[in-house]
């Protein structure tokens, strides 16, 4: 499967406009993940941060199998052994650096990396 086009939230019913704080960097928590949601009515945005390797990666909150969010309770997305990222539904495991499903039922397909820019410490919308 073919690793889907940067998301940009400004094009998503609900999403925030180009250049918004989606999170500051030391408000992370010490594991790294960050669960954000932005909704307009009845629209929703869910995206999350994950820090892995010294590296910010920001995805949707969405797996590809059954388009549920990753994390079933608070801002934790990795696996105990931290080495990926974990859909708390079925069991799939994703590479942190590119989103892809390396095992379970969405093997070969990928989470959406979100369009972000890092700046002065905080992680911003493109």
């Amino acid at each position: 499967m073919k690793k889907p086009d940067l998301l940009y939230l400004s094009d998503m019913p609900g999403g925030p406009e180009a250049g918004t704080l989606l999170v500051t960097l030391n408000s992370l928590p010490a594991h790294g993940g960050k669960d954000i949601v932005f909704t307009e009515g009845r629209l929703r945005v869910n995206i999350f941060a994950q820090r892995y390797q010294n590296t910010i990666y920001v995805y949707e909150n969405r797996c590809p199998h059954a388009g549920t969010p990753l994390n079933m309770f608070g801002d934790r997305f990795m696996n105990i052994e931290k080495n990926h990222l974990l859909c708390r539904t079925h069991g799939a495991l994703f590479d942190p650096e590119t989103g892809k499903c390396t095992g379970g039922p969405c093997k070969g397909h990928y989470l959406r990396q979100v369009a972000v820019e890092i700046r002065n410490g905080a992680i911003y919308s493109l």
